[in-house]
């Protein structure tokens, strides 16, 4: 073979043709490389022990009314939404994994700080967006159930959060006109974004249920001191 005939990549020259930058993930390809890196890494958790007197705290400088506003304005992308709502739940990122077969990249993530009872229904960081924006039933299916299990868990008393904390900024919400499942989602996050900002941030679980406990007694005997037929309703 002269020498100008092209070589052969090493299985080591392979790898590192795929190059990894922060979060971002930069993909090279070369001519002789038979198979392609995937488009998107594939979520890969490591099992931990959840300590309850640790709490979640995120920098309050990626909550403020700016930063939701930031969110709803489509200002910042689909993929810092996520990521966002993710560490407010108790993700975090703790590397990435490389299939040199194939070349495919898997993100890693420990989620010893992750609510347990929303960790049993999803074990990986969901998509609460649909950032492939394809909206067909069998791909968009995961994505509208991950953010609808996310506003379920917002208690009554905050869903209107979102609206009121936002007004003073000149938001009054979306017109039917021009609405898209993108605008719905990101509004939804970020009225679970408020919500943590003002009620979890920064405070261990085992806190948070005592406090749960106290709403719960305050609100039977509230209820027992009721006249008959005015007991509060509620679905929790």
């Amino acid at each position: 073979m002269s020498s100008s005939s092209p070589s052969r990549l090493s299985p080591s020259r392979r790898t590192r043709a795929l190059v990894v930058v922060g979060q971002r993930k930069t993909h090279i390809r070369r001519a002789s490389t038979s198979k392609a890196a995937a488009a998107t890494p594939t979520p890969t958790s490591t099992a931990a022990t959840f300590d309850p007197s640790k709490p979640i705290v995120v920098d309050d400088a990626l909550l403020t009314n700016e930063a939701m506003l930031a969110i709803v304005n489509q200002e910042v992308s689909d993929a810092h939404v996520n990521e966002l709502a993710w560490s407010c739940l108790g993700y975090a990122r703790n590397g990435y994994d490389l299939d040199t077969d194939d070349l495919t990249v898997k993100e890693m993530w420990d989620t010893a700080q992750v609510f347990p009872n929303w960790l049993k229904r999803f074990p990986e960081p969901p998509d609460f967006l649909g950032v492939k924006r394809d909206y067909r039933p069998e791909i968009d299916a995961p994505v509208k159930a991950a953010c609808s299990a996310l506003v379920r868990s917002i208690p009554a008393e905050h869903k209107q959060g979102l609206k009121q904390q936002l007004k003073e900024l000149g938001w009054t919400g979306f017109t039917l006109d021009g609405l898209t499942p993108n605008k719905t989602r990101r509004a939804q996050v970020a009225n679970w974004l408020i919500f943590f900002r003002e009620e979890l941030n920064g405070v261990p679980l085992e806190e948070l249920i005592r406090r749960k406990q106290q709403r719960a007694e305050e609100e039977e005997k509230e209820q027992v001191e009721r006249p008959t037929g005015t007991a509060k309703q509620g679905v929790v």
